[in-house]
């Protein structure tokens, strides 16, 4: 298995820069503080990659095994057994009743599973830089190959799980709209059923008031006749007599009084007639109101129950529409557990099936007891300051991805200066970086040396 060294410190645009500047940078950055330091050790941190055939990206494990990775998978509610509870069931009303008691987004638990080794922070970034090779203490190995082999069947294994209850999700979406389609078509064949017997009885009322009317006009025609016939010789008479006295008025023989009597006897004759009339009809009318008010309140009982039942349809399709979104919900956690679990297979600029990367870190410990730790680092180029030194140092480095290493917990025991010894190759940095406009060497002189 081939073994890659990432960069201590890059230049920026990535590319390594030569073991002695890589030395002088980060000591640079050690020494800052300006505190005796007592012992330098420059680790490796041997990370394996292992490539997934089906993403092309490689999982990365951490082989000293103080990182792992825990996943929290979400157990889903038993929606077999909820579904298979509406087989005992008839009505409609048993059905809503029974969604709504059903805790369709409540999961039955969580499950946490410990993927060993496994890093799930993107480190690519600080993988990406091949060195030439430092002499680096590497830390003790204790994944191994074979122990990351099955943390990536479990992986895998996890990936099928979640994978398999998405399915089931759109299964469960499915049955439940079968089952509660077969509800709805219950209530729909309801008001089918009532609207059907309304109007047919409605329709049938309609038939008897119009063989009523047929019975009826002809006689009503016959008494409203007889009765203005009645009626005629005294209108006749009256309306002859207005006549003549309209006559007079417009001669002036008589006054307009006298019309004005005359006019209030026709009117009074008028009215008479109109109630007979009225009289004559009022039977009649009273069958026909039977009829109409028998027909009002068949459409208004129609109405009544039409409006219960269309209430227990858009409810029905209300809740429906609740538990698919609520499913949707679970399936959308389902896909972020999904997403999660995936996206620990991280693309980088190797094609290998496996390798080892060795990640460098710098473990410093001063006089005090205190230890520093400096990851990979930027190196930002010449000093453009006048000083060279001070305050300034800062602007000679910036970390890579600081928030990415944070899970690296850098062992403090046991580790002896191996950084000493490499006097010659650092004095050649010190060089290099005083040409720089960075006037360190007096740092090292002090502080270290």
């Amino acid at each position: 298995m081939k073994t890659v060294q990432v960069a201590l410190v890059v230049d920026p645009n990535g590319s390594p820069l030569s073991p002695e500047k890589q030395l002088a940078v980060a000591l640079s950055k050690a020494l800052s503080k300006r505190t005796r330091v007592n012992s330098i050790t420059l680790i490796g941190w041997p990370i394996l990659l292992l490539r997934m055939e089906d993403s092309g990206g490689y999982l990365l494990f951490d082989e000293t095994g103080r990182i792992d990775t825990t996943f929290n998978r979400t157990v889903l509610g038993d929606y077999e057994h909820y579904l298979n509870s509406f087989s005992k069931i008839t009505s409609p009303d048993e059905f809503l009743n029974l969604v709504r008691k059903i805790p369709w987004t409540e999961p039955r638990g969580k499950e946490s599973v410990r993927l060993k080794g496994v890093i799930s922070d993107d480190i690519t970034t600080l993988l990406k830089n091949p060195s030439m090779s430092l002499p680096v203490y590497i830390l003790e190995r204790k994944i191994t190959e074979d122990v990351a082999s099955l943390e990536v069947e479990e992986w895998k294994r996890l990936q099928d799980i979640v994978n398999s209850e998405l399915n089931k999700i759109d299964e469960y979406v499915k049955s439940f709209i079968a089952i509660s389609d077969t509800f709805i078509g219950r209530i729909a064949e309801e008001r089918r059923r009532i609207e059907s017997l309304y109007d047919q009885e409605i329709e049938k009322t309609r038939e008897e008031l119009e063989q009523l009317l047929k019975k009826r006009k002809p006689i009503a025609y016959e008494e409203v006749k007889k009765k203005v016939s009645e009626f005629a010789p005294k209108l006749s008479e009256i309306y002859g007599v207005i006549a003549k006295t309209r006559l007079d008025v417009e001669g002036g023989s008589v006054s307009q009084k006298q019309i004005s009597s005359l006019e209030s006897a026709k009117d009074k004759l008028m009215k008479d007639l109109e109630a007979q009339v009225n009289q004559a009809l009022e039977p009649y009318r009273a069958e026909i109101r039977v009829y109409r008010e028998k027909i009002d309140s068949l459409v208004a009982k129609k109405n009544q129950e039409l409006a219960q039942v269309d209430s227990k349809l858009e409810a029905s399709r209300n809740i429906v529409n609740e538990v698919k979104s609520a499913l949707e919900s679970v399936k959308e956690l389902k896909k972020r557990e999904l997403s999660e679990l995936s996206s620990l297979a991280r693309r980088t600029i190797y094609i290998d099936e496996k390798l080892e990367v060795i990640l460098p870190f710098l473990v410093v410990k001063d006089e005090y007891g205190f230890t520093q730790v400096i990851s990979p680092l930027m190196y930002r180029g010449r000093n453009r300051s006048l000083l060279g030194f001070g305050s300034k140092l800062d602007n000679m480095y910036s970390v890579i991805d600081e928030e990415k290493i944070t899970s690296f917990s850098i062992p403090s025991v046991d580790l002896r200066d191996n950084v000493r010894g490499l006097r010659q190759e650092i004095e050649k940095g010190i060089d290099w970086l005083d040409e720089e406009g960075w006037k360190v060497r007096k740092l090292f002189e002090d502080f270290y040396f």
